[in-house]
């Protein structure tokens, strides 16, 4: 024990430094415990994200071609001879007798698919 006394003060700084690294390496994992829910959170509002994303783009879709086809039911030379000024005209009353047949579309679930369906007979 004599022989180990004059050695001791070694023994004091080398505990000092395993217990300072055993402290931060507890403060390390509670870190990485923390940032390891986060992340998780993060992941899940970034799939919920991409998901409104996606149901966004596909309505977005779906109403460009909707505008599309009004567009073409709008600019079409039947819709003028159907909403001009009402004027008594031979030709104006033949061409709106055959707008009114061209156009005579049967019922449909939706208005969509009416507004498609006109589109394309106006098209052409």
């Amino acid at each position: 024990m004599e022989n180990f006394w004059p050695f001791s003060w070694v023994l004091i700084p080398l505990l000092a430094i395993l217990v300072g690294g055993f402290t931060e390496w507890l403060k390390f994992k509670e870190k990485a415990r923390k940032l390891g829910s986060s992340a998780e959170e993060l992941e899940k509002t970034v799939e919920q994200q991409a998901k409104a994303l996606e149901a966004s783009e596909a309505e977005r879709a779906a109403l460009v071609k909707r505008i599309q086809n009004l567009e073409a039911i709008v600019t079409s030379q039947m819709w003028d001879v159907m909403h001009e000024e009402p004027q008594a005209s031979p030709q104006r009353e033949r061409a709106l007798s055959e707008a009114r047949v061209y156009l005579d579309a049967p019922e449909e679930p939706s208005d969509a698919d009416q507004v498609a369906r006109l589109a394309r007979r106006l098209k052409t």
